[in-house]
Protein backbone atom coordinates (compact mmCIF):
# COMPACT_ATOMS: atom_id res chain seq x y z
CA UNK A 1 0.00 0.00 0.00
CA UNK A 2 1.36 3.35 -1.19
CA UNK A 3 2.54 5.42 1.69
CA UNK A 4 0.28 9.02 1.77
CA UNK A 5 2.15 11.61 2.69
CA UNK A 6 0.42 14.69 5.06
CA UNK A 7 2.06 18.42 5.13
CA UNK A 8 1.48 20.94 7.15
CA UNK A 9 0.15 24.26 6.07
CA UNK A 10 3.10 25.95 6.72
CA UNK A 11 5.42 23.50 4.80
CA UNK A 12 3.52 23.50 1.72
CA UNK A 13 3.95 27.07 1.54
CA UNK A 14 7.62 27.50 2.00
CA UNK A 15 9.03 26.18 -1.38
CA UNK A 16 7.28 28.10 -3.66
CA UNK A 17 8.28 31.14 -1.59
CA UNK A 18 12.00 30.20 -1.56
CA UNK A 19 11.68 30.08 -5.48
CA UNK A 20 10.05 32.92 -5.81
CA UNK A 21 12.47 34.83 -3.47
CA UNK A 22 15.27 33.03 -5.56
CA UNK A 23 13.95 34.28 -8.80
CA UNK A 24 13.55 37.83 -7.51
CA UNK A 25 17.26 38.45 -6.69
CA UNK A 26 18.14 36.77 -9.99
CA UNK A 27 16.60 39.00 -11.53
CA UNK A 28 17.87 41.98 -9.23
CA UNK A 29 21.38 40.89 -9.71
CA UNK A 30 20.79 40.95 -13.90
CA UNK A 31 19.35 44.18 -13.46
CA UNK A 32 22.28 45.07 -11.58
CA UNK A 33 24.78 43.77 -14.49
CA UNK A 34 23.54 45.34 -16.82
CA UNK A 35 23.40 49.01 -15.27
CA UNK A 36 26.95 48.83 -14.38
CA UNK A 37 27.61 47.69 -17.86
CA UNK A 38 25.70 50.11 -19.49
CA UNK A 39 27.49 53.41 -17.20
CA UNK A 40 31.12 51.95 -17.89
CA UNK A 41 30.52 52.18 -21.67
CA UNK A 42 32.27 54.44 -23.20
CA UNK A 43 29.84 57.15 -24.49
CA UNK A 44 28.66 57.69 -28.03
CA UNK A 45 30.91 61.03 -29.19
CA UNK A 46 29.13 62.92 -31.88
CA UNK A 47 29.84 63.66 -35.54
CA UNK A 48 32.53 66.12 -36.72
CA UNK A 49 30.54 69.32 -36.68
CA UNK A 50 32.56 70.29 -40.05
CA UNK A 51 30.99 67.28 -41.89
CA UNK A 52 27.21 66.93 -40.56
CA UNK A 53 26.87 70.85 -39.92
CA UNK A 54 24.50 71.91 -42.62
CA UNK A 55 22.00 74.89 -43.88
CA UNK A 56 19.40 72.91 -42.13
CA UNK A 57 21.08 72.27 -39.02
CA UNK A 58 22.34 75.56 -38.63
CA UNK A 59 18.69 76.87 -39.35
CA UNK A 60 17.22 74.21 -36.87
CA UNK A 61 19.80 75.12 -33.90
CA UNK A 62 19.48 78.93 -34.72
CA UNK A 63 15.58 78.65 -34.34
CA UNK A 64 14.91 78.75 -30.63
CA UNK A 65 13.47 82.15 -29.26
CA UNK A 66 15.45 82.19 -26.33
CA UNK A 67 18.87 82.07 -27.97
CA UNK A 68 20.91 85.17 -27.37
CA UNK A 69 23.99 86.04 -29.68
CA UNK A 70 26.24 88.90 -27.96
CA UNK A 71 27.92 90.80 -30.43
CA UNK A 72 30.72 92.87 -29.34
CA UNK A 73 32.87 95.47 -31.31
CA UNK A 74 35.53 96.33 -29.93
CA UNK A 75 37.23 99.64 -29.91
CA UNK A 76 40.76 98.83 -30.97
CA UNK A 77 41.22 102.40 -32.64
CA UNK A 78 42.17 102.04 -35.81
CA UNK A 79 41.75 98.51 -36.31
CA UNK A 80 39.23 95.91 -35.77
CA UNK A 81 38.24 93.22 -33.27
CA UNK A 82 34.74 91.43 -32.88
CA UNK A 83 33.64 89.20 -29.96
CA UNK A 84 30.27 87.57 -30.83
CA UNK A 85 28.87 84.53 -27.52
CA UNK A 86 26.36 82.36 -27.95
CA UNK A 87 25.54 80.22 -24.79
CA UNK A 88 28.94 80.27 -23.38
CA UNK A 89 30.75 79.89 -26.57
CA UNK A 90 33.04 82.31 -27.73
CA UNK A 91 34.18 83.83 -31.54
CA UNK A 92 37.09 86.20 -31.73
CA UNK A 93 37.25 87.61 -35.26
CA UNK A 94 40.61 89.77 -35.84
CA UNK A 95 42.37 91.66 -32.67
CA UNK A 96 43.35 94.96 -33.31
CA UNK A 97 46.54 96.37 -33.90
CA UNK A 98 49.96 96.15 -31.11
CA UNK A 99 48.60 99.29 -29.26
CA UNK A 100 45.20 97.53 -28.47
CA UNK A 101 46.20 94.13 -27.88
CA UNK A 102 45.91 93.83 -23.93
CA UNK A 103 43.18 95.77 -24.06
CA UNK A 104 41.42 92.95 -25.93
CA UNK A 105 42.62 91.05 -23.71
CA UNK A 106 41.07 92.79 -20.83
CA UNK A 107 37.99 92.93 -22.64
CA UNK A 108 37.53 89.46 -22.96
CA UNK A 109 38.49 88.03 -19.71
CA UNK A 110 36.04 91.18 -18.65
CA UNK A 111 32.86 89.25 -20.13
CA UNK A 112 33.74 85.97 -18.88
CA UNK A 113 36.19 84.44 -21.54
CA UNK A 114 38.00 81.27 -20.85
CA UNK A 115 38.48 79.98 -23.77
CA UNK A 116 37.68 80.43 -27.01
CA UNK A 117 36.06 78.31 -29.57
CA UNK A 118 37.21 80.13 -32.97
CA UNK A 119 39.80 82.29 -33.63
CA UNK A 120 39.67 84.06 -36.95
CA UNK A 121 41.71 85.97 -38.77
CA UNK A 122 40.39 87.52 -41.65
CA UNK A 123 43.19 88.88 -42.85
CA UNK A 124 47.44 89.14 -41.84
CA UNK A 125 47.64 93.01 -41.75
CA UNK A 126 48.74 94.27 -38.03
CA UNK A 127 45.46 96.03 -37.53
CA UNK A 128 43.25 92.66 -37.72
CA UNK A 129 45.96 90.07 -36.27
CA UNK A 130 48.39 91.63 -33.13
CA UNK A 131 45.58 91.26 -30.79
CA UNK A 132 44.89 87.91 -31.94
CA UNK A 133 48.68 86.84 -30.70
CA UNK A 134 48.22 88.39 -27.53
CA UNK A 135 44.69 86.30 -27.56
CA UNK A 136 46.30 82.98 -28.41
CA UNK A 137 48.76 83.61 -25.71
CA UNK A 138 46.41 83.81 -22.86
CA UNK A 139 43.06 81.95 -23.85
CA UNK A 140 42.74 78.20 -24.95
CA UNK A 141 41.50 78.08 -28.50
CA UNK A 142 39.85 75.02 -30.32
CA UNK A 143 40.21 76.39 -33.52
CA UNK A 144 42.24 79.05 -35.89
CA UNK A 145 41.04 80.01 -39.59
CA UNK A 146 42.81 82.41 -41.93
CA UNK A 147 43.45 82.84 -45.33
CA UNK A 148 45.55 80.56 -47.28
CA UNK A 149 48.68 82.60 -47.90
CA UNK A 150 51.73 83.80 -45.68
CA UNK A 151 52.85 87.50 -44.82
CA UNK A 152 56.09 88.32 -43.95
CA UNK A 153 55.80 90.47 -41.33
CA UNK A 154 56.76 89.42 -37.55
CA UNK A 155 53.44 89.74 -36.12
CA UNK A 156 52.57 87.06 -38.70
CA UNK A 157 55.16 84.56 -37.15
CA UNK A 158 54.05 85.71 -34.27
CA UNK A 159 50.49 84.46 -34.96
CA UNK A 160 51.61 81.39 -36.54
CA UNK A 161 54.07 80.38 -33.81
CA UNK A 162 51.26 80.95 -30.82
CA UNK A 163 48.97 78.93 -32.71
CA UNK A 164 51.93 75.86 -32.34
CA UNK A 165 52.38 76.36 -28.91
CA UNK A 166 49.00 75.70 -28.49
CA UNK A 167 49.24 72.58 -31.16
CA UNK A 168 46.97 74.29 -33.38
CA UNK A 169 47.62 74.47 -37.48
CA UNK A 170 45.61 77.71 -39.07
CA UNK A 171 42.50 76.25 -40.92
CA UNK A 172 41.47 77.42 -44.22
CA UNK A 173 37.50 77.27 -44.53
CA UNK A 174 36.13 76.65 -47.49
CA UNK A 175 33.49 78.50 -48.74
CA UNK A 176 29.66 77.32 -48.18
CA UNK A 177 30.62 75.47 -45.11
CA UNK A 178 28.66 76.00 -41.59
CA UNK A 179 30.32 75.81 -38.48
CA UNK A 180 28.33 75.70 -35.01
CA UNK A 181 28.48 78.62 -32.32
CA UNK A 182 26.50 77.79 -29.11
CA UNK A 183 23.39 78.19 -30.43
CA UNK A 184 23.66 80.16 -33.47
CA UNK A 185 26.31 79.37 -36.22
CA UNK A 186 28.54 80.86 -38.75
CA UNK A 187 28.63 80.23 -42.65
CA UNK A 188 31.79 81.00 -44.67
CA UNK A 189 31.38 83.13 -47.34
CA UNK A 190 34.48 84.14 -49.65
CA UNK A 191 36.21 82.08 -51.60
CA UNK A 192 40.18 82.25 -51.07
CA UNK A 193 42.13 83.39 -54.49
CA UNK A 194 45.64 83.53 -54.69
CA UNK A 195 45.49 85.77 -57.64
CA UNK A 196 44.07 88.57 -55.16
CA UNK A 197 46.07 90.59 -52.82
CA UNK A 198 45.86 90.19 -49.13
CA UNK A 199 42.81 92.36 -48.38
CA UNK A 200 40.84 91.10 -51.06
CA UNK A 201 41.72 87.28 -49.44
CA UNK A 202 39.79 88.92 -46.16
CA UNK A 203 38.05 85.73 -44.34
CA UNK A 204 34.11 86.84 -44.92
CA UNK A 205 31.49 85.57 -42.54
CA UNK A 206 28.00 85.64 -41.60
CA UNK A 207 26.65 85.39 -38.32
CA UNK A 208 23.40 83.29 -38.13
CA UNK A 209 21.22 83.70 -34.86
CA UNK A 210 17.47 82.72 -35.91
CA UNK A 211 16.13 85.52 -38.01
CA UNK A 212 19.01 87.69 -37.70
CA UNK A 213 21.98 88.01 -39.67
CA UNK A 214 25.72 89.73 -38.89
CA UNK A 215 28.20 90.43 -42.04
CA UNK A 216 31.54 90.70 -41.54
CA UNK A 217 33.51 91.22 -44.69
CA UNK A 218 37.23 92.13 -42.98
CA UNK A 219 39.33 94.43 -45.58
CA UNK A 220 37.57 93.03 -48.57
CA UNK A 221 37.15 96.06 -51.29
CA UNK A 222 35.99 95.79 -55.04
CA UNK A 223 37.66 92.94 -56.23
CA UNK A 224 36.48 90.55 -53.12
CA UNK A 225 33.00 91.87 -52.70
CA UNK A 226 32.61 91.29 -56.56
CA UNK A 227 33.59 87.32 -55.95
CA UNK A 228 30.92 87.90 -53.21
CA UNK A 229 28.60 88.78 -54.90
CA UNK A 230 29.62 86.05 -57.88
CA UNK A 231 29.10 83.28 -55.00
CA UNK A 232 25.45 83.14 -54.91
CA UNK A 233 25.38 82.56 -51.95
CA UNK A 234 22.48 84.49 -49.28
CA UNK A 235 24.63 87.75 -48.56
CA UNK A 236 21.45 89.71 -46.94
CA UNK A 237 21.68 90.86 -43.59
CA UNK A 238 20.52 93.17 -40.23
CA UNK A 239 23.69 94.21 -39.09
CA UNK A 240 26.87 94.98 -41.75
CA UNK A 241 30.24 95.34 -40.40
CA UNK A 242 31.65 97.91 -42.98
CA UNK A 243 34.60 96.93 -45.00
CA UNK A 244 37.73 98.05 -44.70
CA UNK A 245 37.03 100.60 -41.95
CA UNK A 246 34.23 102.33 -44.07
CA UNK A 247 36.80 102.80 -46.98
CA UNK A 248 35.19 104.03 -50.05
CA UNK A 249 36.95 101.23 -51.89
CA UNK A 250 34.25 98.91 -50.09
CA UNK A 251 30.53 98.96 -49.31
CA UNK A 252 30.14 98.92 -53.18
CA UNK A 253 25.98 99.89 -54.36
CA UNK A 254 26.03 96.37 -55.10
CA UNK A 255 26.75 94.97 -51.84
CA UNK A 256 24.59 97.13 -49.78
CA UNK A 257 21.67 96.31 -52.32
CA UNK A 258 22.20 92.63 -51.80
CA UNK A 259 22.87 93.24 -47.83
CA UNK A 260 20.50 95.80 -47.23
CA UNK A 261 21.33 96.01 -43.84
CA UNK A 262 19.71 97.64 -40.86
CA UNK A 263 22.38 98.79 -39.07
CA UNK A 264 26.13 99.51 -40.26
CA UNK A 265 28.89 99.52 -37.61
CA UNK A 266 32.41 101.34 -38.67
CA UNK A 267 35.40 100.47 -36.87
CA UNK A 268 37.98 103.19 -36.86
CA UNK A 269 40.32 105.08 -34.87
CA UNK A 270 39.53 108.70 -33.80
CA UNK A 271 41.44 110.96 -36.44
CA UNK A 272 43.07 108.31 -38.19
CA UNK A 273 45.66 109.33 -41.07
CA UNK A 274 43.46 107.31 -43.61
CA UNK A 275 40.29 109.98 -43.05
CA UNK A 276 38.07 106.71 -42.26
CA UNK A 277 35.23 106.34 -43.14
CA UNK A 278 35.00 107.97 -46.21
CA UNK A 279 32.63 110.04 -47.49
CA UNK A 280 31.33 108.04 -50.29
CA UNK A 281 31.03 105.39 -47.95
CA UNK A 282 28.69 107.57 -45.57
CA UNK A 283 26.92 108.75 -48.19
CA UNK A 284 25.90 105.64 -49.23
CA UNK A 285 25.12 104.40 -45.80
CA UNK A 286 22.92 107.81 -45.55
CA UNK A 287 20.66 107.51 -48.93
CA UNK A 288 20.00 103.99 -48.20
CA UNK A 289 18.87 105.21 -44.74
CA UNK A 290 21.02 102.65 -42.76
CA UNK A 291 21.82 103.39 -39.13
CA UNK A 292 25.23 104.07 -38.16
CA UNK A 293 27.31 102.79 -35.42
CA UNK A 294 31.13 103.93 -34.70
CA UNK A 295 33.86 102.99 -32.52
CA UNK A 296 35.60 106.40 -33.45
CA UNK A 297 32.14 108.52 -31.82
CA UNK A 298 31.30 105.64 -29.18
CA UNK A 299 33.76 103.67 -28.12
CA UNK A 300 32.92 99.80 -27.47
CA UNK A 301 29.37 98.95 -29.42
CA UNK A 302 27.08 96.01 -28.08
CA UNK A 303 24.28 94.67 -30.00
CA UNK A 304 22.37 91.56 -28.76
CA UNK A 305 20.60 89.43 -31.02
CA UNK A 306 17.41 87.42 -29.38
CA UNK A 307 17.08 85.84 -32.78
CA UNK A 308 13.97 88.30 -33.87
CA UNK A 309 15.07 91.61 -33.21
CA UNK A 310 18.27 93.78 -32.06
CA UNK A 311 19.15 95.73 -29.53
CA UNK A 312 21.98 98.39 -29.69
CA UNK A 313 24.09 99.68 -26.78
CA UNK A 314 25.24 102.63 -27.04
CA UNK A 315 21.80 103.45 -29.86
CA UNK A 316 22.98 104.25 -33.56
CA UNK A 317 24.41 107.93 -33.07
CA UNK A 318 23.64 107.82 -37.19
CA UNK A 319 26.62 110.46 -37.75
CA UNK A 320 27.11 110.23 -41.04
CA UNK A 321 29.95 112.70 -41.19
CA UNK A 322 33.55 111.20 -42.84
CA UNK A 323 36.55 110.87 -40.76
CA UNK A 324 38.08 113.67 -42.84
CA UNK A 325 36.51 116.88 -42.60
CA UNK A 326 37.41 118.21 -45.73
CA UNK A 327 36.89 114.83 -47.66
CA UNK A 328 33.93 115.24 -50.15
CA UNK A 329 30.97 112.91 -51.01
CA UNK A 330 30.16 112.24 -54.97
CA UNK A 331 27.45 113.84 -55.23
CA UNK A 332 28.46 117.28 -54.05
CA UNK A 333 31.73 117.03 -56.54
CA UNK A 334 29.17 116.48 -58.97
CA UNK A 335 27.00 119.35 -58.06
CA UNK A 336 30.55 121.58 -58.10
CA UNK A 337 31.70 120.44 -61.82
CA UNK A 338 28.01 120.63 -62.96
CA UNK A 339 27.86 117.05 -63.61
CA UNK A 340 25.35 114.93 -62.18
CA UNK A 341 25.40 111.03 -61.31
CA UNK A 342 23.20 108.75 -63.74
CA UNK A 343 20.07 108.10 -61.90
CA UNK A 344 17.59 105.75 -63.46
CA UNK A 345 15.14 107.61 -65.52
CA UNK A 346 12.06 109.01 -63.80
CA UNK A 347 8.72 108.56 -66.53
CA UNK A 348 6.59 110.85 -64.09
CA UNK A 349 8.57 113.64 -62.41
CA UNK A 350 5.64 114.94 -60.28
CA UNK A 351 5.01 111.26 -59.05
CA UNK A 352 7.55 110.27 -55.79
CA UNK A 353 7.60 108.09 -53.19
CA UNK A 354 7.81 109.12 -50.00
CA UNK A 355 9.54 107.35 -46.60
CA UNK A 356 6.93 108.97 -43.59
CA UNK A 357 9.82 108.03 -41.32
CA UNK A 358 12.86 109.25 -42.27
CA UNK A 359 10.95 112.05 -44.38
CA UNK A 360 12.78 111.63 -47.52
CA UNK A 361 11.33 111.43 -51.17
CA UNK A 362 12.84 109.36 -54.10
CA UNK A 363 11.81 108.73 -57.70
CA UNK A 364 9.93 105.76 -58.44
CA UNK A 365 12.34 103.86 -59.69
CA UNK A 366 15.11 104.22 -57.05
CA UNK A 367 16.70 101.44 -55.77
CA UNK A 368 16.30 103.05 -52.16
CA UNK A 369 12.67 103.29 -52.52
CA UNK A 370 12.61 99.20 -52.89
CA UNK A 371 13.61 99.07 -49.16
CA UNK A 372 11.39 101.18 -47.67
CA UNK A 373 9.00 98.96 -45.02
CA UNK A 374 5.21 98.84 -46.34
CA UNK A 375 4.27 100.93 -42.88
CA UNK A 376 6.34 103.88 -44.12
CA UNK A 377 5.93 103.82 -47.64
CA UNK A 378 3.47 106.56 -50.00
CA UNK A 379 2.77 107.37 -53.41
CA UNK A 380 2.79 111.07 -53.34
CA UNK A 381 1.87 112.77 -56.85
CA UNK A 382 2.48 116.49 -56.69
CA UNK A 383 5.21 119.10 -56.86
CA UNK A 384 8.62 118.89 -55.30
CA UNK A 385 8.42 122.77 -53.46
CA UNK A 386 5.23 121.06 -52.19
CA UNK A 387 7.15 117.94 -50.41
CA UNK A 388 10.20 120.19 -49.55
CA UNK A 389 7.16 122.90 -47.55
CA UNK A 390 5.77 119.62 -45.77
CA UNK A 391 9.24 118.60 -44.62
CA UNK A 392 10.44 116.18 -46.70
CA UNK A 393 13.68 116.07 -47.85
CA UNK A 394 14.92 114.95 -51.51
CA UNK A 395 16.99 111.63 -51.78
CA UNK A 396 20.77 112.16 -52.04
CA UNK A 397 21.15 109.15 -54.51
CA UNK A 398 18.37 109.70 -56.98
CA UNK A 399 18.31 113.56 -56.78
CA UNK A 400 14.54 113.83 -57.69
Amino acid sequence: MKETKFYSSSSCSSGPQKSIFLWLKALLLTALCLCVLSSCSPPQQPANPESTFSAETAEAETSQPSSLLRFHVIDVGQGLSILAESDGHFLLYDGGDRAASSAVVAYLKKQGVESLDYLIASHYDADHINGLVGALNVFPVSRIMGPDYEASSKVYQSLIAAAERQGLTVEHPEQGNYYPLGNSSFQILSQDDPSRDGNNRSIAIMLINGNNRFLLTGDNEAEGEEALLASGLDLSCDVYVAGHHGSASSSSWDLLEKAVPEYAVISCGTGNSYGHPHAETMEKLEVMEIQVLRTDLQGDLLLVSDGTSITCTPAPCNDYTPGDPEDTPPSLQNEETGKSEEVPANSDASTYILNTNTRKFHLPSCSSAEDILPANRQDYTGSRDELIAQGYSPCGRCKP
